[in-house]
C-alpha cells in the first residue's frame, strides 16, 4: 500500500508540473491537475492541500532530479579550476532548461504574495547550495582560496555563473544557450572568482578557522 501511495503521489506531482508548464500557475485549477494525474479531486486534496504546496513539490522534484549531478562534480581531491569548470557547465546546463526557467519564473511571481519562495529555498535549494559552500570551505582550509565566508563565496560563484543569462532567466529573450557558449561563460566566471578569492601571499595568510569564527 505504501509503494502504491508513493507512486500516486509522484504521479500527481508530475501531472501538476505538466499543467503548470502548459497553463501557468494562475490559470491552473486543482481539478485540472487531478484529471491529468488520473485521480479524483478529493484524492488530490488528501495528498496536497493547495496549489502552492504542489508547486513547491514540483520545484523540489526538479531540484532533486537535476542538481545532484552538478554538485557531484565538486571533488576536493581534484584540480580546483577544472573542478569548478565542470560544476559550472553542469549547473548552467540544468538551470537554463526551458521547463525549469518557466517554473522558476512562476516561483518568483508567486513569491511576492506568499512564502513559497522562502519555503523552496529552505527545503530544497539551500541544501544544494550548502554543498557548494562546504566544498569552498575545504578549498579555503587547504589554502587554495583566501579565508572568507563560504556561503557568501558560493553565492558569488553562482551569481557570476548566471550573470550572462539574466535576460533569458527573466523571460526577456528566447532560446537556451548553446553548450559552447556555456563553456566560455563558465570559464570567464571561474577565472574572475578564482582571482577574487585568490589566497594571499604566505606571509600574509590568515588561519581560516580563526577568521571564519571571528567574523562569521
Amino acid at each position: 500500500m505504501r509503494v502504491k501511495s508513493e507512486a500516486r503521489r509522484q504521479a500527481i506531482i508530475e501531472g501538476a508540473a505538466k499543467v503548470f508548464l502548459e497553463h501557468g500557475y494562475e490559470s491552473t485549477s486543482m481539478l485540472e491537475i487531478a484529471a491529468r494525474a488520473g485521480v479524483s479531486k478529493p484524492t488530490l486534496y488528501s495528498y496536497f492541500e493547495s496549489k502552492d504546496e504542489l508547486l513547491l513539490e514540483v520545484m523540489k522534484m526538479l531540484i532533486a532530479e537535476l542538481m545532484p549531478s552538478s554538485f557531484a562534480q565538486l571533488q576536493s581531491d581534484q584540480d580546483l579550476p577544472s573542478c569548478l569548470q565542470r560544476f559550472g557547465e553542469h549547473f548552467l546546463a540544468h538551470v537554463l532548461q526551458p521547463d525549469l526557467v518557466t517554473l522558476r519564473g512562476i516561483i518568483m511571481t508567486e513569491g511576492r504574495r506568499s512564502d513559497i519562495g522562502a519555503r523552496l529555498y529552505e527545503k530544497g535549494w539551500s541544501q544544494e547550495v550548502g554543498k557548494l559552500a562546504a566544498f569552498l570551505q575545504q578549498a579555503m582550509a587547504a589554502g587554495h582560496l583566501r579565508p572568507a565566508n563560504p556561503a557568501t563565496a558560493a553565492a558569488h560563484l553562482l551569481g557570476m555563473l548566471e550573470s550572462e543569462y539574466q535576460d533569458y532567466l527573466l523571460g526577456a529573450t528566447a532560446g537556451p544557450a548553446q553548450p559552447q557558449h556555456i563553456s566560455r561563460t563558465v570559464q570567464d566566471a571561474v577565472d574572475v572568482f578564482l582571482r577574487g578569492y585568490a589566497p594571499a601571499p604566505k606571509a600574509a595568510q590568515l588561519d581560516v578557522a580563526a577568521y571564519q569564527k571571528y567574523y562569521y
